[in-house]
């Protein structure tokens, strides 16, 4: 593939762009941008905060900033840990680095696997290649432990390794004041972990010629407690309430050997070719754990029940995995569950409590997800809530013999206050106050008509349970859909104030001090790298670190957001300008099309975004390109007769600028919106190419499918998710035959680029040649490249992207500036000839 790269770069010549020389490559241009990223991290006491800087790449460098100053000072490779707010640990690949913030020096540790940050003992652990696992504090190393097993087990500053001796296995406590063996076995030690509250050790024993396993359990204060498991058992534990006690489970996977003959499919299979995604379990056991007893209780369920914890140590939901499971949602959001019980451990006894449905929520791009979290418990462990209808919230006690709808539509992810008292739900619409006590619902009146979320509940999330909690103050963020602006208010004793004002900027992560008095950002816009930024509650906000000096270009860059109507709703285009925009000349210009996209109108434009998928904006305008981004939404027409309507709607109101060249217009997408450009080039003569990747040509086809990304079959997609058909091909043929474009392939007039990898598992990659075959058939103007050893979209960087992005490139500006000087698309003009 390099080959091929530098070929192309040779025949084609050099791709330059505003500021380029002439021996600059398009890859060499995009590697000068940096950008920067991940969460950013605050010392112990706030004094320094840090920030990660990634390049094309992959590398990343820490850059390290005294708060109070807001000037950069230091800097760290790879991601660092504040250990105090005098030293700080960075590791990138097998080094790590300790600077001290006070005086500069560094030292610097080669051969290193991890390393774990004790802040609240001031120490420090590194764990090297050879398996040794030295202790130090800021002075220096203060002990060493050699034939360490795996990996530290770690959680809130504490620190376990499992270590082999010559006859046993010995668990060592590093966080102790000195070093120390808690535990001692001559059974090898298959796992080890550490309870939320880091409190619990809980060990797998394999044990030898016996036909069980061991689970023992290890708690703080020296009590021990084993418990006989089947062998080869996968254990989970969940904690309840802060550790007053435990879910445990014990699964065996089913070992069976699948036929290398024949594969056997049943049409009521719940779990169609899942065996990579779901734990097959031969035998399953759960227990009640009592950490104040030192006891067990066993579950006494009927065969096949699946246990989720409620926080309480007594009612348990209890319900058959994927009953009654058809696949019309996706296996990534949460099965709806069927037939659920509450199940009474004093008791031995079930409750039929009914069927919940997943509730869904708005997202940015104007699309309803399902929330991954079905039920919600209180702190306390007295009540949960759930929704029957997938509309409204009901709220449950415990017991599950009363409940009350909260009749409510729109409510989404509800979060407990800590003393169980009221329930917050964000929507988007405001945010809503739910009083457990009255009854009465009412809205906070701070973000009327804007998405909110909430941004420091407390999550406790395990795959067994779900308790949100959050403690005053609250921390709300505002979105709203149509201007893309963003705002933050904090909460305290019922009264809301604005913390950042609504701001068009893009906030990539926020971090906070506890008490909600000093927030860090990182934001970006268009035409503005990202940036660290500082607001106080009380002060004017600043900037710290900003990356404008990598991309000088970037002020240059001209967006203008326009409205027109379609589909019967109102909708938002972007339009980008060419970087040296010239109103005395016409310009060529080229339409991006996926779903709504007016929430990527501040997007940073590097050239190196991952999306839209090859499609390379920033390249585009800098070449002399108008590029256009419409909105597109559904209707009961049916997805690409709506996505073809918004896009014409977009096109008569945007050739009103009198410099884009109606008759030099390209249309592009990838995935979803290769699907869209399909369809489209099938039905318009308002373009002079296209630009196709990894679309959907023949959508019975895949409505009928196996999707093997999803693993599941495929028609959720087209009912209930992004199609939004609404409806099965049987209720509704017509309207599927008439919204595939396989069915009208002859009529593409225009020349179109196709492209896939041919490992997609999402979009399988024949439907790509199958559009090609059929315009084929009608000697219809197309290319396509299929790349053998790429999936549905490609790593930035990788030698079939660079390929990929090089060839769109020219593949617009052989169509829309008549540079024909380009020997691969020659050929087939040539040919044609």
């Amino acid at each position: 593939m390099w080959t091929i790269l530098k070929m192309l770069l040779l025949c084609a010549g050099c791709l330059w762009v505003s500021g380029q020389n002439h021996t600059d490559t398009l890859t060499a241009w995009k590697a000068k941008f940096t950008k920067l990223g991940g969460t950013p991290k605050l010392s112990p006491k706030g004094t320094w905060i840090a920030i990660s800087k990634f390049s094309r790449n992959g590398s990343d460098t820490t850059y390290i900033a005294e708060v109070r100053q807001g000037t950069i000072t230091h800097k760290l490779a790879g991601s660092a840990t504040f250990l105090n707010d005098q030293l700080i640990i960075g590791k990138s690949m097998g080094k790590v680095e300790v600077l001290n913030l006070d005086n500069g020096n560094k030292i610097v540790h080669d051969n290193i696997s991890n390393f774990y940050a004790l802040t609240a003992i001031n120490r420090y652990a590194l764990l090297t290649d050879a398996k040794t696992i030295a202790i130090y504090n800021p002075k220096g190393k203060i002990d060493q432990l050699d034939n360490v097993q795996g990996f530290g087990i770690s959680k809130q500053n504490k620190l376990y390794v499992v270590r082999k001796n010559v006859d046993n296995y010995e668990l060592w406590d590093l966080a102790a004041e000195n070093i120390r063996c808690i535990y001692r076995t001559v059974n090898r030690i298959r796992k080890a972990e550490l309870s939320i509250s880091a409190d619990k050790l809980f060990i797998t024993e394999e044990m030898k010629d016996i036909k069980n396993d061991l689970l023992t359990i290890i708690d703080c204060t020296g009590n021990n407690l084993k418990i006989e498991i089947p062998k080869l058992s996968e254990i989970t534990f969940t904690e309840i309430q802060k550790g007053k006690s435990f879910l445990l489970n014990a699964r065996v996977k089913n070992t069976e050997t699948p036929s290398k003959e024949v594969e056997i499919w049943y049409g009521n299979d719940a779990f169609l070719g899942q065996d990579k995604l779901y734990f097959k379990a031969s035998f399953q056991k759960f227990w009640l754990y009592d950490p104040l007893k030192n006891s067990v209780k066993e579950f006494k369920l009927p065969k096949g029940h699946e246990v989720k914890v409620l926080n309480s140590k007594r009612y348990f939901l209890s319900y058959i995995p994927r009953k009654d499971f058809n696949y019309l949602t996706s296996n990534l959001s949460p099965e709806d569950l069927n037939d659920v019980h509450i199940y009474d451990i004093v008791t031995d006894s079930l409750l039929p409590i009914g069927n919940f449905k997943a509730v869904r929520r708005l997202n940015r791009r104007k699309v309803y997800k399902t929330i991954f979290e079905q039920v919600i418990s209180s702190p306390d462990g007295t009540k949960f809530l759930a929704s029957t209808d997938g509309l409204k919230w009901t709220l449950f006690t415990i017991s599950g013999k009363a409940k009350s709808v909260i009749d409510k539509n729109g409510l989404e992810l509800p979060v407990f206050t800590e003393n169980g008292g009221e329930i917050f739900f964000e929507s988007s619409d405001d945010l809503w106050i739910y009083n457990v006590k009255t009854g009465k619902l009412r809205p906070m009146n701070i973000a009327r008509g804007q998405i909110t979320r909430i941004k420091n509940h407390i999550y406790k999330n395990d795959n067994r349970i779900l308790s949100a909690s959050m403690q005053e103050p609250f921390l709300i963020e505002g979105y709203d859909l149509y201007n893309n602006t963003t705002s933050y208010y904090r909460i305290e004793k019922g009264k809301a104030k604005t913390v950042i004002s609504s701001t068009d900027n893009r906030i990539n992560q926020i971090v906070f001090d506890q008490k909600l008095k000093n927030f860090y950002t990182i934001e970006e816009n268009f035409n503005t790298p990202p940036y660290l930024h500082h607001y106080n509650s009380d002060t004017t906000a600043e900037k710290i670190l900003d990356n404008n000096a990598v991309d000088k270009n970037a002020k240059k860059i001209k967006q203008e957001i326009i409205t027109f109507e379609a589909v019967g709703q109102k909708l938002n285009g972007i339009l980008y300008y060419p970087t040296d925009f010239d109103p005395k000349r016409k310009y060529p210009m080229i339409v991006h099309i996926y779903q709504r996209q007016r929430q990527e109108s501040n997007e940073y434009l590097s050239p190196n975004n991952d999306f839209p998928v090859g499609f390379q904006i920033r390249t585009l305008i800098e070449k002399g390109y108008f590029v256009f981004l419409p909105d597109i939404l559904y209707n009961e027409s049916g997805t690409g007769i709506s996505a073809l309507e918004c896009v014409n709607r977009g096109l008569d109101r945007v050739l009103q600028n009198p410099n884009i060249n109606s008759s030099k217009l390209g249309l592009g997408g990838h995935s979803h919106g290769g699907y869209e450009t399909n369809f489209i080039a099938t039905h318009s003569n308002r373009f002079a190419t296209y630009v196709s990747g990894a679309g959907n040509s023949d959508i019975i086809r895949s409505y009928y499918s196996y999707n093997y990304n999803f693993i599941s079959p495929f028609y959720w997609q087209f009912e209930s998710e992004q199609y939004e058909m609404g409806k099965s091909v049987a209720e509704d043929q017509s309207l599927y035959l008439k919204n595939s474009p396989i069915l009208h392939v002859e009529k593409v007039n225009a020349p179109i680029l196709l492209w896939a990898g041919k490992k997609d598992e999402n979009i399988q990659w024949d439907q790509v040649m199958e559009f090609f075959i059929g315009l084929k058939r009608y000697k219809k103007n197309v290319i396509a490249l299929f790349y053998p050893n790429q999936s549905h979209a490609f790593f930035n960087g990788t030698p079939a992207e660079k390929d990929l992005s090089l060839r769109i490139i020219q593949w617009w500006d052989y169509h829309l500036k008549d540079e024909r000087n380009i020997e691969w698309i020659n050929k087939m003009e040539k040919d044609a000839d």
